[in-house]
């Protein structure tokens, strides 16, 4: 059985987001890796909610969905984390700019998504005795649209 689209869309994400200059290839699909206590800059991709509507009445129904997708990253530094936090989001920012091609049709992350959109940054800094560490969460709101019944296809 294929995948439902949220993995899909997170997996593709992940895969776009590898090789960037400050994180590398360290991107994990999911919010609980473990990371070790003095790990390199590393993104998490991961989704929390979805909402959805029946956009048409054919049949079967279109469902359209619209996700909230984070990118988070994650430092730890000898210094406060802040510069290298916003050049991870930078390089985040642009290579997510970059999933959505021009001209008709517009095709949104390979294809899986109607619209992709930034929403808001959360940034956080905290410090023991030996190192600093710090996160920053890039927050996108991803449109999709299935088939009611067919969560692993875009319709």
């Amino acid at each position: 059985m294929a995948d439902h689209i949220r993995k899909q869309i997170r997996d593709i994400v992940a895969a776009q987001l590898a090789g960037l200059t400050t994180t590398g290839d360290r991107v994990f699909v999911g919010r609980s890796r473990p990371l070790g206590a003095e790990h390199a800059p590393s993104l998490l991709v991961y989704m929390r909610t979805e909402t959805g509507r029946r956009a048409t009445m054919d049949r079967p129904p279109k469902s359209e969905r619209s996700c909230t997708l984070f990118v988070e990253g994650r430092v730890v530094t000898a210094d406060a984390p802040d510069d290298l936090l916003d050049q991870i989001a930078a390089e985040v920012e642009a290579r997510m700019g970059d999933q959505i091609e021009d001209g008709p049709p517009r095709r949104i992350l390979g294809g899986l998504a109607q619209n992709l959109v930034y929403v808001g940054t959360e940034i956080i800094a905290e410090a023991d005795n030996k190192n600093h560490t710090g996160g920053i969460r890039l927050e996108y709101a991803v449109t999709y649209r299935v088939t009611e019944g067919a969560p692993t296809a875009t319709a």
